[in-house]
């Protein structure tokens, strides 16, 4: 079935288990009829009655799902398929080398093949977990019992110059996204911080670029093609499906597998990029005038330090600024001085016995890159305060010499360098409005007063850190988004002028003695810590984006941090239609398990309708 045809194609499954063609004598009139007619279990029941009253009239009064598959019954499998239903067992590390799998892999080629084998895992109780590129932090993708990867669908199906609607599979890396909608003179509206991600991941988890006027990427997408176990192929649009579209899209995978996306993409354009440093008191003084006046603004705080490196990100109509012409660059030298003088100095400090563990060579100081060097410097002493001070002075003075503008296409502008190895936390909280920030909550032994909830935050946990004396490398980095209208999005919220702040912290693992990772990653728990403790001090607490939250492994912990999540997510509403949508639980995982537990701890595959 081609691309086109499947879309407008409707699909029930016979009592078989083969396709055959819809009955359009009944057609669906509503979610509630869809879900309701498909015959719930008593527990699913029992999970809607407890909805708040607003999701359940959301329920009743969103549009019918238009359900989209093959149209005739499959009598055989082809050998590709054939091929593609045995999967093949691999291991995967994700992109920080802090979580990784060893299970069975499938990699369907076609929209038929990931049909089918969505079919065939769920009549035979075979794992199914949705994996991308496998970028997340926390890998929320992986599962030893299997999973299936959609790298071999990665085609653009449709665009639409004129409204700048594209369609594309989900397999599809953004960079490739990126290059594929150059001839139409399209790119997306906004990037994370990198675009090696798939784009069904990218949608799934809740990514998000930064800009106080534009919503996550989610939030650009306006219809979604879901494989699912139970249902089949569903199709939902922003239009005609509201309520359901905006659970499904930042799914996390539980709900199935997505197979394309339609985006609202962005005519091309550049952007002039603005690096300077200001002061935390030039921040608390300007930071509601940046944040209105720049389209795309983020901050780096630099730890034991008055050093705060603002990057701000405007369109203009100025050409791309040239690119080096392979010559010494004298300015690049200039700039990094400060970190390779450090740098140069502690390997002659070092012991050449511990020189040669760590891998520390002088000769090579020179070649190396700003996150490079920062990666060696914290190799020789990781957890050490003074070191780890040093070296976030040398840091900030690099940043000082680094003042300046250029100017770039927006896919490449919006990107920046994230370093090595690392373990990352990143919360979201709403911050008020453009007109109307939120007032900070008051604490007169701060020295610097800030002008709004998302500054305090920052102010409050440099205060934490710096005055306990914990080693926090650089940097803190701060973003913002609009609100997203996707139910499970950290930044969701009904009204579209809600500005969400997005923090996140980090610690590098540059040495791969398990060991020092160890003792590096439970320090890291303790910063971890000192993040949700200020947070749960703020209007509406902080969440976690979802490709980098951690469960705890105590049980009590878990528990208060499943409470955590359900005072911010309809999970109630989450589980109710991941009961319908895949019964059998073959696209959950633990990761996902635990952030939702169903009712009464029974395990997810126990479920099914009756």
């Amino acid at each position: 079935m081609s691309p086109k045809s499947y879309l407008s194609v409707s699909n029930t499954r016979g009592t078989s288990g083969l396709r055959r063609k819809a009955d359009h004598s009944h057609p669906p009139t509503s979610m509630a009829s869809f879900f309701l007619r498909s015959r719930f279990s008593k527990t699913t029941l029992r999970l809607f009655q407890a909805l708040p009253r607003r999701f359940k009239k959301c329920f009743y009064l969103s549009a019918g799902v238009a359900l989209a598959g093959g149209a005739v019954a499959q009598l055989g499998w082809s050998e590709a398929l054939a091929e593609a239903m045995k999967g093949k067992r691999m291991k995967i590390a994700n992109w920080s080398n802090t979580h990784s799998v060893e299970g069975v892999l499938y990699q369907p080629s076609s929209l038929e093949e990931l049909e089918q084998l969505v079919e065939h895992c769920h009549e035979n109780g075979i794992q199914l977990r949705p994996v991308g590129a496998g970028i997340s932090p926390n890998g929320i993708g992986f599962s030893e019992a299997g999973m299936v990867n959609l790298s071999k669908l990665n085609n653009l199906i449709s665009v639409d110059q004129q409204k700048c609607l594209v369609t594309v599979q989900s397999g599809m890396r953004v960079s490739e996204l990126v290059d594929a909608l150059k001839p139409y003179g399209l790119t997306l509206a906004n990037y994370a911080s990198i675009k090696e991600q798939e784009v069904g991941g990218l949608i799934q988890a809740g990514a998000h670029g930064t800009g106080a006027r534009i919503p996550p990427l989610d939030d650009t997408v306006t219809a979604m093609t879901i494989v699912t176990p139970a249902k089949g192929t569903l199709k939902v649009t922003k239009s005609h499906t509201p309520w359901v579209f905006n659970l499904l899209k930042v799914g996390l995978g539980s709900f199935g597998v997505v197979a394309d996306v339609t985006i609202q993409c962005v005519p091309m354009h550049n952007l002039e990029e603005h690096t300077f440093t200001a002061t935390r008191k030039e921040i608390a003084e300007n930071h509601s005038n940046w944040l209105k006046n720049n389209k795309h603004i983020r901050y780096m705080w630099i730890p034991y330090t008055d050093t705060v490196v603002v990057v701000t990100n405007n369109p203009t109509k100025k050409a791309k600024t040239p690119e080096s012409d392979g010559e010494v660059d004298e300015e690049e030298i200039a700039r990094m001085k400060p970190l390779r003088s450090l740098l140069k100095e502690c390997i002659k400090q070092t012991s050449e016995e511990r020189r040669e563990s760590l891998g520390l060579d002088a000769d090579l100081v020179e070649s190396l890159n700003f996150a490079e060097c920062r990666d060696w410097l914290l190799k020789v002493k990781s957890l050490d305060t003074k070191h780890v001070q040093s070296i976030n002075r040398a840091e900030a003075a690099f940043w000082r010499n680094s003042e300046g503008k250029v100017v770039g296409d927006s896919s490449e502008m919006l990107q920046f360098e994230c370093g090595g190895e690392q373990l990352v936390l990143e919360v979201a909280f709403p911050t008020g409005t453009l007109d109307n920030l939120e007032k900070p909550i008051p604490n007169p032994d701060r020295k610097i007063q800030p002008p709004s909830t998302d500054i305090g935050f920052v102010l409050d946990l440099l205060d934490d850190i710096e005055s306990k004396g914990f080693p926090a490398p650089a940097p803190i980095e701060q973003r913002w988004t609009q609100a997203s209208h996707s139910l499970m999005s950290p930044a969701f919220s009904n009204s579209k002028n809600d500005v969400f702040s997005w923090v996140g912290i980090v610690m590098y693992l540059p040495i791969r003695d398990p060991k020092v990772r160890k003792d590096i990653t439970d320090a890291f728990g303790v910063y971890s810590k000192s993040v949700r403790r200020i947070g749960a001090k703020m209007p509406a607490d902080i969440y976690p984006h979802w490709g980098k939250i951690e469960m705890p492994e105590n049980e009590k912990e878990k528990k208060m941090d499943q409470e955590w999540l359900k005072r911010r997510y309809p999970v109630d509403l989450f589980n109710m239609v991941r009961l319908s949508l895949d019964p059998k639980g073959i696209c959950a995982n633990k990761a996902v398990n635990e952030a939702f537990p169903l009712p009464n701890s029974r395990a997810y595959g126990q479920f099914s309708p009756e």
